[in-house]
């Protein structure tokens, strides 16, 4: 009787060490959880510091997962056990890092993105109308990057002869170098008229001065100062 009780506590004692996992194969396992904690955190972070939230969605079902990782208590677990589950932990590593690449590249795009934006110098200004007749459009041209702003004096809008023009607000891309205003009469003719570089202008804002030369068919812009109300 003795004997059996011996064998039988022995049997107990091999079916409950074989539940158990190795120390190496705990390490393993929770070495890879570690691992899935920090590339989570570190794409959340990014996250923050992008504006797109097109990824919220995808970031969410993949917390939904590793949440379920980290209930999984490994010590439980046999080795058997440990090697089935680790590669659904290694699935999701691998999907941590290609949204942490999309996110990467995203903040990438909004950073060159801001960077240009801040070149902009937004100068204020108002025109004044010496050409001797309407104007009924006048646009920026930047010639640098081949861009052009909306009418400056408003769509179906006249800048009679002799008038002024107030509350301009011109955007200048800092690292362009040369710029012109194209210039509708109220009969839709449209001349270019030269200038020189917005650049220089004061920051406190530039008066706009349109002259036109009727025996060259010349138009140029003079900057003065600016006087504000």
């Amino acid at each position: 009787m003795k004997k059996r009780v011996i064998i039988a506590a022995a049997l107990m004692m091999l079916v409950l060490s074989g539940c158990k996992p190795s120390a190496e194969k705990l390490s393993e396992a929770e070495g890879y959880v570690n691992q899935l904690k920090e590339y989570q955190n570190a794409a959340e972070e990014k996250y923050l510091d992008i504006a797109d939230t097109s990824l919220r969605p995808e970031l969410d079902a993949l917390g939904v997962k590793a949440a379920a990782v980290y209930e999984e208590d490994f010590s439980k677990l046999s080795n058997k056990k440990i090697d089935e589950k680790i590669p659904e932990v290694l699935l999701l590593l691998g999907q941590y890092e290609d949204i942490q690449k999309r996110l990467d590249g995203t903040y990438q795009e909004e950073t060159s993105a801001n960077e240009e934006l801040a070149k902009n110098l937004k100068i204020d200004a108002y025109i004044i109308n010496k050409c001797g007749f309407d104007i009924s459009s006048i646009i920026l041209r930047d010639v640098t990057t081949d861009t052009y702003s909306d009418n400056l004096i408003g769509e179906g809008e006249i800048l009679a002869d002799g008038y002024t023009l107030m509350g301009v607000k011109l955007e200048v891309y800092a690292d362009s170098s040369q710029w012109e205003f194209l210039v509708k009469d109220s009969n839709e003719t449209q001349r270019v008229f030269a200038c020189d570089s917005l650049k220089d202008v004061s920051s406190e804002g530039v008066s706009l001065v349109f002259n036109y030369d009727a025996a060259s068919d010349s138009g140029t812009v003079s900057f003065g100062g600016y006087f504000s109300n």
